[in-house]
């Protein structure tokens, strides 16, 4: 009794002998595929070619990744805050924009929070099944409408072109990632305690570490962050996007 190599390649291939058939020839053909389902388990039998078959002994969690590995699905730019889902099968892509507004960020060592202005900022998160998600966090100067939007350095640290550099921080409930609405990703990310990690090359007015444009931020008690401080990235939402799209 054979082997499959993985819960996916259980199907590989069984669309081979229907390509060139009319459906009346197709309908009088064998199965390649056969599934048996017992008390005890499930048992996929399979021909080979030049006759005979072969057995495979399978999960229930192994079947439902198979046929869960074929669902595609894709929304393309949306208009609230949920910019984009995308799927398939045990992998998703969920894509938001938080609009600007005064944040409350706890910076290492500090006594008491800072309240500065942040930018439109969008989170792209990719999750595989039960696997640690993956997160990129960009600056936007308006609200994305369209896959050609600019992209700029979010003017905070412990992130930067490749991700989140989450340390020990408390990770995004199962259930919260189970959905599409990323408040509860929002809320442990602005949450945290930033480090002094990546501080670099995210403000103009100071290149070295942009924790000391926050503060002077809070000083002069701005409502508003200068979209002119931003560094842009030579990518737009449509490029990050492809690039991790399942």
């Amino acid at each position: 009794m054979a082997t499959p190599s993985s819960p996916t390649a259980l199907f590989d291939g069984l669309a081979d002998g229907y390509v060139g058939h009319s459906l009346s020839t197709a309908v009088q053909m064998q199965p390649t595929l056969v599934l048996s389902f017992y008390p005890y388990g499930i048992l996929m039998r399979r021909a080979v070619p030049g006759g005979g078959c072969t057995e495979y002994a399978i999960s229930p969690a192994q079947l439902a990744t198979a046929l869960a590995a074929r669902v595609q699905f894709e929304t393309g730019l949306l208009s609230g805050s949920t910019l984009y889902v995308a799927s398939e099968g045990i992998q998703k892509l969920v894509a938001e924009y938080r609009a600007p507004q005064r944040t409350a960020l706890w910076m290492d060592g500090a006594e008491t929070a800072l309240v500065v202005p942040l930018p439109g900022l969008v989170m792209v998160r990719v999750t595989t099944a039960d696997d640690n998600p993956r997160y990129g966090v960009y600056a936007v100067k308006k609200r994305p409408v369209s896959l050609d939007t600019p992209l700029y350095l979010p003017p905070l640290p412990n992130m930067d072109r490749s991700g989140i550099c989450w340390g020990t921080v408390k990770k995004v409930s199962a259930t919260g990632l189970a959905g599409v609405d990323l408040a509860e990703d929002w809320r442990v990310l602005l949450g945290s305690v930033f480090t002094n990690h990546s501080c670099g090359g995210k403000s103009k007015s100071h290149p070295q570490d942009v924790r000391q444009q926050l503060i002077a931020l809070e000083q002069r008690k701005c409502r508003v962050y200068p979209m002119s401080d931003l560094t842009q990235l030579e990518l737009t939402l449509g490029q990050v996007l492809e690039k991790v799209r399942p």
